[in-house]
């Protein structure tokens, strides 16, 4: 039995097809790619496979991984070249290697947030005001119970590093976030936050993961 972790890219359409979709998607691609997987075991087994941090839909990807195990020891770079020919249009396989870290490891996240203003360095110097306070307020949905309430939560805590650049007249916030299993934030209600308190109103928002990184912000392996 090997243990085989595969990196890979959801770009472009790709990044509006659901976590289970894309399951779905790995697991057929194996299939197509003859590739010797495990099944778990039970009245009903399915393919063994690992996301490290399943991603939400609309964002855009160039650090996924998965983690399968086979009956074989096939080459790495034979499972890369299968794979490659067997995935859609936007999933891409760009390293398929032995696990080093554990994924309950992961504890932060990288993403580019790129906005479209009419007047982006304006933006820039509302969103620098509202990420340099002491205090972010979210609202969150939660449940208690039966019923779903909303909650506000100050998510300064989960940023751990910005940054902010025009470039070719879109504005890019660079930001660190916590991930993983421990604590989790996700972009799109930093996003809500931002624009529910700046003036100029963004066109469009797209949102690109970069790197999983570990607590030393080293990257995710």
């Amino acid at each position: 039995m090997q243990s085989v972790r595969i990196f890979f890219e959801k770009t472009g359409g790709a990044k509006y097809i659901s976590h289970l979709d894309l399951m779905r998607c790995f697991s057929r691609a194996i299939k197509r790619a003859d590739i010797d997987i495990c099944y778990t075991e039970g009245y009903n087994p399915h393919p063994f496979m690992t996301f490290s941090l399943p991603l939400s839909l609309g964002i855009e990807s160039y650090c996924e991984s998965v983690d399968i195990k086979t009956n074989d020891d096939m080459p790495f770079d034979e499972i890369e070249r299968r794979l490659k020919d067997a995935l859609p249009d936007g999933i891409n396989v760009t390293s398929v290697a032995a696990p080093v870290n554990k994924a309950d490891k992961i504890e932060f996240a990288e993403f580019d947030i790129i906005f479209t203003f009419e007047n982006p360095g304006k933006a820039s110097g509302e969103i620098n005001d509202i990420l340099s306070s002491d205090e972010i307020l979210a609202e969150k949905k939660a449940k208690k119970g039966r019923e779903k309430v909303v909650k506000q939560i100050n998510i300064k805590k989960n940023i751990k590093s910005f940054s902010i650049d025009v470039l070719n007249g879109r504005l890019l916030l660079n930001t660190v976030l916590t991930a993983g299993v421990k604590e989790n934030i996700n972009p799109s209600l930093l996003i809500e936050c931002i624009e529910k308190s700046i003036k100029s109103e963004a066109e469009s928002t797209d949102i690109i993961k970069r790197k999983m990184l570990l607590s030393d912000m080293t990257e995710f392996k």
